[in-house]
């Protein structure tokens, strides 16, 4: 079954991923968008201009006409309304100063001309000719500049949607290959190890059931045979040395046996004060004589959690076996407990040992991964899977002042987790 913690592994990266691409590709579309919208907007304005001049143009040489036959009257003031209104509309579309300066060029012959109408003559016909056509032609010319120039950059526009569109699909396409090579690499790894462990669990567990009950019966008769020995006055060292070498190998089959089949944990609620206090005092004889000093720091209140008492404690004394380990001519043993803002619950295990290899960091909790030369590489992958069977997790760091932290963190009560 998935936990959490794998679930997060294999769809963390992609889930990410796809946020960063979802968050760029909606960035750059608005983006495109408002330059696609402003380009748009401004041939528009462009083509309006251009046919505003048109239609200035128009009006213009109906009145050279008008003004070359003599004649008037209705024709020329319906002309002379429709160019006043052309020029409105060309000064509320204005698209830069250079078009500004023109309007009022027209604006001003165009004043002169209607002024010129009133008397008789032909200068009402210059003006039309000559300072009234010569600034709408400029105003045709600058509106055909305009309307090139949004043609360039709706151009642009398009080439970059094209290009960007192109560069988001080839990043996705590429990040989408390494993030699923990189998942299933990651799989592959993972189903390998845990077949290769189900099939040493079943071994071990196979081992440890045909051992363990000729060990127990060889261990019987060796205390039988010590105890006769010592009455009858004779040396029992060998025999003890016999009894010590088969504990500790059913200490080795034990750990096999808690590997391959773990009991599932007995739940209640459990003060870890109490329970950390118990666990560390059983520990204090041994830390007595390797010189170290062993402390407990924790609140005042008592530290609730739901949870398997015996369990935590195993996780705790091998914790602090380790911490002891590496910690042969002395040193200090601090463990702390402390209570999170969320209710959760983190005890920390520190030493001023040498620390962990950084190299071995990564592995510290693989099944039979050990740097001791006696070890088994078990006891922390136990540790490990205890504390995720409670729906809390277990790493290592190392301290920046020397020496090693191992953290174990529980959920708060309300939300521990507990396995089906």
């Amino acid at each position: 079954m998935l936990t959490r913690a794998l679930l997060l592994r294999v769809a963390g990266p992609s889930l990410l991923m796809s946020l960063v691409f979802l968050v760029s590709c909606a960035a750059a579309a608005m983006y495109l968008s408002r330059r696609q919208a402003a380009t748009v907007r401004s041939l528009d304005d462009s083509l309006r201009s251009r046919r505003i001049v048109d239609d200035l143009l128009g009006d213009l040489d109906a009145l050279v006409v008008i003004a070359l036959d003599g004649s008037g009257g209705d024709g020329a003031s319906g002309l002379h309304e429709h160019f006043r209104g052309l020029l409105d509309e060309s000064r509320r579309n204005l698209q830069g100063a250079d078009e500004a300066r023109l309007v009022d060029r027209l604006e001003a012959g165009f004043a002169q001309y209607l002024a010129s109408t009133a008397a008789p003559g032909r200068a009402g016909l210059a003006i039309l000719e000559t300072e009234i056509r010569a600034a709408a032609r400029e105003l045709d010319l600058e509106s055909a500049r305009e309307t090139a120039r949004a043609q360039a950059a709706m151009h642009r526009t398009a080439s970059w949607m094209v290009w960007g569109l192109a560069g988001v699909g080839a990043a996705a396409t590429a990040a989408g290959l390494l993030i699923g090579y990189g998942v299933v690499r990651g799989l592959e790894r993972m189903v390998i190890q845990a077949e290769q462990m189900a099939g040493v669990g079943q071994i071990a567990a196979g081992m440890a059931h045909e051992l363990r009950n000729p060990l127990t019966a060889i261990s019987m008769l060796v205390q039988l045979q010590r105890e006769k020995a010592q009455e009858g006055g004779l040396p029992a060292e060998d025999l003890q040395v016999i009894e010590q070498e088969i504990g500790r190998m059913e200490e080795r089959l034990n750990a096999f046996l808690d590997f391959a089949r773990p009991a599932r944990p007995r739940w209640r609620l459990v003060d870890l004060v109490e329970t950390t206090a118990q666990t560390l005092a059983l520990m204090q004889g041994r830390a007595s004589k390797q010189r170290v000093d062993l402390k407990f720091h924790s609140p005042a209140a008592p530290v609730l959690v739901e949870a398997d008492a015996e369990q935590i404690g195993r996780v705790l004394i091998n914790l602090g076996l380790n911490a002891l380990d590496a910690m042969p001519r002395g040193g200090r043993l601090d463990v702390e407990l402390e209570q999170e803002p969320d209710g959760s619950v983190e005890l920390t295990v520190n030493d001023t040992g040498p620390g962990v290899d950084p190299k071995h960091l990564l592995r510290l909790f693989e099944p039979f991964f050990t740097s001791k030369e006696a070890g088994l590489g078990l006891g922390l992958p136990i540790s490990q899977r205890i504390a995720r069977d409670h729906g809390g997790s277990l790493h290592a760091v190392n301290r920046p002042e020397g020496g090693a932290a191992f953290i174990l963190r529980l959920p708060a009560v309300a939300r521990a987790a507990r396995p089906v």
